[in-house]
């Protein structure tokens, strides 16, 4: 019985996924539960389990190849089963069933058509390994195994006949060519004026210039935020908060909340809660723009942007009005955690209806950030630093002032409403005892 693998529906908005990497070639044997393949999903990078055990004796989609949700990426197979080898787009190939001797586990390239007739090229999967690896094309190695079959030592016996001079290797090391790129006939010697002339044609390997492939987490971001500086018209809003008070209730509630949760209470925990205030009192803030439409979400779903190496993650708080500090606290702790393990779930960082983007830590005072669509707005947080105020009686004094920006989408939100929300954090933070009634 042969076993179909399909690409997972990892999260309830899941339609496609890329894969990243094979974990498993063709032809070896995998158990079930073994990771199979590296799937990406959005910004996350996730594992999935072989679900049967056996051969995999096919491999639909190589790396870098995005695949819908459900579609058959690989075949597994008991040993000594018939298999119907299928061609790329999963489509069976007409013609009669072939037995394939499993012992060997040996693998029929697809059928291609020539001017002539149909041809197959027998290899065994170290053969293909080899030849995958090395960029070498079947159809140039001679065979020497039973029935006109290439095994291994015949690529690498083409492989030692295609000799590199000292000087073209040197140049090639230097300068990052992969001399498999460069195709010569068998016996013919790769020179220096071929990896001269390589390096003409690629102009990403020109002196002093490092090109880095825009694509996985990256090219996302790209994207997303270009789509949104495009569509949404942003414009900022500032103004100072003192924390004096904020920061007396964090430290007078965080030995409870750590007793309770096992996690320490957080600026950013207050600041998601009096978010989650402030978004149900002034509700355009929590919107988006469908067609020609305004959509008032219900839901008040707190994004909190997590930096990590390849980029940001925005896990998201669910229904964040409706929480405590110590569900926010032990909550917010898990998926920061998951964040920076590379355990999200597409569940975890999808559906926010609000963002908060906090670069405190890094010691930046005030910043502006760019929305995170199809959201209406975002709320960059900077450092909290001793200033010297004037307060109500005149009198000068230091306190931890904390300046916030919020972005806001000029279709949706003017500035006299954007004003009255913040303003309405800032109270919040201030007289923070009044979030907790």
């Amino acid at each position: 019985m042969a076993f179909e693998v399909k690409m997972p529906k990892l999260g309830t908005t899941m339609t496609e996924g890329t894969i990243v990497r094979w974990l498993k070639k063709e032809g070896e044997r995998v158990e079930k539960g073994e990771p199979l393949l590296e799937i990406q999903t959005d910004k996350v990078n996730l594992e999935e389990e072989a679900p049967e055990s056996g051969i995999l004796i096919k491999v639909f989609y190589s790396e870098g190849k995005v695949v819908p949700v459900g579609e058959n990426i690989a075949v597994i197979v008991k040993e000594k089963e018939e298999y119907n080898p299928l061609q790329e787009g999963n489509e069976a190939l007409s013609g009669k069933t072939e037995e394939i001797p499993l012992e060997t586990h040996e693998i029929l390239e697809a059928p291609k058509e020539s001017d002539n007739a149909i041809q197959k090229i027998k290899a065994s999967p170290a053969a293909k390994r080899v030849a995958r690896e090395n960029g070498v094309d079947l159809k140039e190695v001679t065979p020497s195994g039973p029935e006109g079959r290439i095994v291994e030592r015949d690529v690498i016996s083409y492989l030692e006949k295609i000799k590199t001079t000292p000087v073209a290797k040197k140049i090639a090391e230097e300068k990052g060519i992969d001399l498999s790129d460069i195709k010569k006939q068998e016996g013919e010697r790769i020179t220096k004026e071929d990896v001269l002339k390589k390096i003409k044609e690629d102009l990403s390997l020109m002196e002093n210039v490092k090109r880095i492939p825009l694509s996985g987490p990256r090219k996302i971001i790209a994207d997303k935020m270009k789509k949104s500086k495009i569509e949404a018209p942003h414009f900022y809003l500032t103004l100072s908060v003192d924390m004096t008070n904020a920061i007396k209730l964090r430290e007078e509630l965080s030995v409870k909340i750590e007793k309770l949760t096992g996690v320490k209470l957080s600026l950013n925990d207050i600041l998601i809660k009096s978010a989650g205030r402030a978004l149900k009192e002034y509700p355009m803030l929590n919107s988006s723009i469908e067609d020609e439409f305004i959509i008032i979400k219900e839901d008040i779903n707190i994004g909190l942007a997590v930096a990590l190496e390849e980029g940001l993650v925005v896990p998201v708080i669910r229904n964040a009005d409706k929480k405590g500090l110590s569900e926010i606290s032990k909550e917010s702790s898990e998926l920061i955690l998951k964040a920076r393990s590379g355990k999200l779930l597409p569940d975890d960082y999808q559906g926010g209806t609000f963002t908060i983007s906090n670069l405190g830590m890094f010691g930046i005072e005030e910043f502006k950030a760019v929305i995170n669509l199809p959201e209406s707005a975002i709320l960059a947080v900077g450092k909290i630093v001793k200033t010297a105020v004037v307060d109500e009686n005149d009198e000068l004094k230091v306190k931890p002032i904390m300046k916030l920006t919020l972005s806001c989408d000029h279709r949706i939100i003017d500035g006299a409403l954007g004003a009255k929300f913040l303003n309405r954090i800032k109270e919040l933070l201030e007289n923070p005892m009044e979030m907790l009634l």
